[in-house]
């Protein structure tokens, strides 16, 4: 029985060493998204509260969210990954390598954002249109556009690479 969880144990960390990066940054979406979404939650419930403009209150939502949560990311992306891109021996910053992963992560968050934000500004107006509150259209539309939106960037960095190259 002992090999057996031994086994399942080496499997399992095997794994996690080999989608390690993939885990990070999943787990910086995570929080940098839930971080957007509380906070865009205020934002939704103070605009409905002093204004009737659905796309007002729209725009103010998916604009909170979208700084607070692309702050943190760039935080937490940076504290996770500065190993990547910074030389052992020296600590310097290997501008190469930094570009490099860079210009792929604007491209993979850039369509991350964007399906993000116009799902999430699509579907609240439509939602406060249908008379649902303010904070039921942002939560019913973030869940949404995070499904989405986590999806195509899993797909996007695994296509592209960032992490690496094909082996």
């Amino acid at each position: 029985m002992k090999w057996r969880v031994d086994k399942i144990n080496r499997i399992l960390r095997n794994a996690y060493l080999k989608y390690y990066n993939t885990f990070s940054l999943n787990k910086n979406l995570l929080i940098s998204g839930i971080s957007g979404f509380l906070l865009s939650l205020v934002v939704a419930y103070f605009s409905a509260e002093y204004s009737v403009d659905f796309v007002l209150n729209s725009a103010l939502t998916v604009i909170t969210g979208y700084l607070t949560y692309k702050t943190i990311f760039a935080i937490l992306f940076h504290r996770d990954n500065k190993r990547s891109y910074t030389k052992k021996l020296t600590g310097k910053l290997n501008f190469q390598k930094l570009k490099q992963i860079l210009f792929k992560m604007l491209f993979a968050s850039s369509v991350f954002d964007i399906v993000n934000n116009i799902t999430r500004f699509i579907l609240i107006i439509q939602l406060l249109k249908l008379e649902y509150s303010a904070v039921e259209s942002a939560t019913i539309s973030s869940i949404i556009a995070s499904i989405l939106s986590y999806a195509v960037i899993n797909l996007i960095i695994r296509y592209i690479h960032v992490f690496g190259s094909k082996k």
